[in-house]
């Protein structure tokens, strides 16, 4: 990853992974603002009214009172007030977390969250991890950590407060899925590692389907893939599956990759009132033109979707599944100069078809629930069957 003098950082995450907590991101653009006059005035305004306010406070409130709270409380309401979940303050705690989580070595509970109305939504529990050794399952709901709730809390702040020292205890409060009064756990963090893909070759109809799993798209998710794709290749799939459930994003430029080992030309565009329309295409080299499925679910978010997009727009992999998570934002993580930082939205990207997913997700071609009272993977079975059922 190249280094720039000014990092600003560009995000495309909708869920937190807590092995730690993963946000993919790359390095764009410049960390200079500019306004015009009135824009200026505007925001000269707004501060001048906060600093009367706390001048104020301090000096006549019938007690003491904590300004840095004060001030941060005041940002935090202020970006609560765009109805923006992905537009948050950083305090310097949680941009050094966020930091963090770019070093490779986490240190959390092993689960993959979603951010829903009342806390954090569990939409995946990592195999050998604290988590499931606690018991937790897919759809608990994290609505507290060490007593701070996690409703109306940047989903940033609260990871920030799972993640810490190995070998150290969280304390949680669980709402189950299976219903039941709010539970409280102690979880012992731990160091994980996980990687990025699984492979197996399933068979079917006397045929053989090479299957992939992503996880993430972390910085060798296409390597990977790739990887995977040419040892099943050498093994005689005739057909492949790219599974993209639970897979809440990662780096961009990882999606674009990873759509150019199955096609070339446009991915996905990007474009906000203060950032000019940008096309990403890829040019491949493409690794295989054998038939392709891919799965996707309500958890598979933002750079999934960037590739389930551009494939489906395409009409070079048939979707199978449920309706995507709806991601369809960009953000910039701006360092404040303090150790605090800015994450907001930039911009919105489209589908290579012009296409706004935001808060709409991607309907799959062939829409099939799955049905968690079952071992049985239905979504599975239903590309196995339309990939040896097709020839």
């Amino acid at each position: 990853m190249r280094t720039l003098r000014t990092v600003v950082v560009v995000l495309l995450v909708a869920l937190g992974f807590l092995g730690g907590y993963f946000v993919g991101w790359y390095l764009h653009g410049e960390n200079v603002v500019r306004l015009s006059a009135g824009e200026a005035n505007a925001a000269k305004k707004a501060g001048d009214l906060q600093q009367r306010i706390i001048e104020e406070l301090q000096g006549r409130y019938y007690k003491a009172v904590d300004v840095d709270k004060l001030s941060q409380a005041g940002v935090r309401g202020s970006l609560k007030s765009l109805n923006d979940p992905y537009t948050v303050y950083l305090s310097p705690k949680e941009t050094q977390a966020f930091k963090e989580t770019q070093s490779g070595q986490y240190s959390g509970i092993g689960a993959a969250l979603e951010k829903g109305k009342q806390g954090l939504v569990i939409t995946n529990v990592f195999d050998g991890s604290p988590a499931e050794a606690a018991g937790l399952v897919p759809g608990d709901v994290i609505v507290t950590v060490d007593g701070e709730p996690t409703a109306d809390a940047a989903i940033e702040a609260s990871v920030a407060r799972i993640k810490g020292k190995e070998g150290t205890t969280v304390k949680l409060g669980i709402k189950p899925k299976a219903g039941g009064p709010i539970e409280t756990i102690d979880v012992v963090r731990r160091s994980i590692e996980f990687p990025e893909t699984r492979r197996t070759m399933e068979r079917a109809g006397g045929e053989k389907v090479g299957y992939v799993q992503l996880y993430e798209f972390g910085g060798l998710a296409s390597r990977d893939v790739r990887r995977d794709l040419q040892a099943l290749a050498d093994r005689g799939a005739q057909s492949f599956i790219l599974d993209l459930r639970y897979n809440g994003g990662g780096l961009l430029n990882q999606a674009v990759d990873v759509t150019g080992i199955f096609q070339t030309g446009v991915v996905t565009s990007t474009k906000g009132l203060h950032s000019p329309l940008e096309v990403l295409r890829t040019n491949g080299p493409v690794a295989t033109e054998k038939p392709l499925v891919l799965l996707v679910n309500g958890f598979s978010a933002s750079a999934s979707e960037i590739v389930t997009g551009a494939l489906k727009d395409h009409q070079r992999a048939e979707v199978i599944g449920t309706r995507t998570f709806g991601k369809g934002l960009v953000q910039r993580i701006v360092p404040l100069g303090n150790g605090a930082a800015l994450k907001l939205t930039i911009a919105v990207y489209l589908t290579p078809n012009g296409t706004d997913i935001n808060k709409k997700g991607i309907v799959p071609d062939i829409v099939v629930p799955d049905d968690p009272k079952t071992k049985n993977d239905e979504q599975l079975q239903a590309a196995l069957k339309y990939l040896t059922g097709q020839k």
